[in-house]
């Protein structure tokens, strides 16, 4: 055989050898209540846990925290025992273990004429969740995500100064970050940002995904709660919640806003989702899942579990998993 054609040849068999090794990817729809909004991962009891609520205006409220068998990818209600007699309608969570007990502290909207809002923190048990407290403070304006820390302190994103919707337009850079020690004492800690949206602390470094200030930015936690340095780590627009993998932060974004916000009203909208790995040293951003809204429509948050890609949304009921998926 011709020595090039023999070069030649090795190569197609290379390709076509690591083609037939590599699994396909597995598309499918894990049906869930309305608005699975945020999801993180209970490794504790094989599961992920889900924050839906109804999010559009018209329909009848639904509001719960689900599981997801990982295991079977059946998605189930996860029961509240305890709970004081107050309106349920989850956003963003966190979960965290504090003093040796894991704790899912959620940001609630009380949907109320008063604009309510207020974090409730429950023990994580394998067949429920348990009340433990209420936190509510004047600085709960308009909050989105939460960060919990290993001593019971957290951070939260308020997107805007005020419970007027009208705010992002006439005010866009209104958004904040408020500290509570886990007691009573209650700072906000940064201002002026343009819809802070998912946090995430690790270490002394605290890392907040804005939706209109094109930046992710990464601060230095103070012992007191405040932030110093404030450092601008990448640069992209439209960023939803923040899930941790290992030396990446995994961040879902929506790329068209006007479609994005249209998806509230008009449930046909086709709003693209978009989930980058950002490095949490480097911020170096590399996308690793791309969609034109077919798929998924107003992805939010993206959770990275072995070869697998599990992204949640908005306002559908389901969450899209990926099986074979490895970025």
């Amino acid at each position: 055989m011709n020595k090039n054609w023999l070069i030649v040849y090795v190569i197609l068999f290379s390709i076509l050898s690591c083609q037939k090794n590599t699994p396909q990817k597995l598309y499918s729809k894990i049906v869930t209540a309305p608005g699975p909004e945020d999801i993180v991962l209970d490794k504790a009891n094989n599961r992920i846990l889900v924050s839906c609520d109804e999010r559009r205006t018209g329909m009848a409220l639904q509001a719960a925290i689900q599981q997801i068998d990982l295991n079977t990818d059946i998605c189930t209600a996860l029961p509240i025992v305890n709970m004081p007699s107050i309106p349920f309608h989850p956003h963003g969570f966190d979960l965290q273990k504090v003093n040796g007990i894991d704790y899912l502290y959620v940001i609630n909207h009380y949907r109320d004429s008063a604009y309510t809002n207020a974090v409730l923190q429950f023990e994580i048990k394998a067949s429920q969740l348990e009340f433990v407290r209420e936190y509510k403070h004047p600085l709960l304006i308009s909050p989105n995500d939460i960060t919990v820390l290993p001593n019971g302190a957290f951070y939260f994103s308020n997107d805007k100064n005020s419970s007027n919707i009208l705010e992002m337009l006439y005010s866009p850079y209104g958004g904040s970050v408020v500290y509570c020690n886990g007691a009573t004492t209650w700072q906000k800690v940064d201002s002026i940002i343009g819809f802070p949206n998912g946090l995430y602390d690790e270490g002394d470094a605290l890392y907040l995904a804005t939706s209109r200030n094109y930046a992710m930015y990464k601060y230095e936690m103070q012992s007191d709660g405040t932030l110093k340095n404030r450092k601008r780590i990448a640069a992209i627009n439209g960023m939803d919640n923040i899930i941790d993998n290992g030396d990446d932060l995994i961040v879902s974004v929506h790329p068209d806003e006007i479609k994005f916000a249209l998806l509230s009203y008009f449930p046909e909208t086709l709003s693209p989702s978009k989930t980058y790995a950002i490095n949490k040293q480097t911020g170096q951003a590399r996308l690793i899942f791309d969609d034109d809204g077919k798929k998924i429509s107003g992805s939010s948050t993206a959770l990275v579990h072995g070869n697998d890609l599990y992204l949640a949304q908005v306002f559908d009921g389901f969450v899209l998993k990926i099986a074979n998926y490895k970025y």
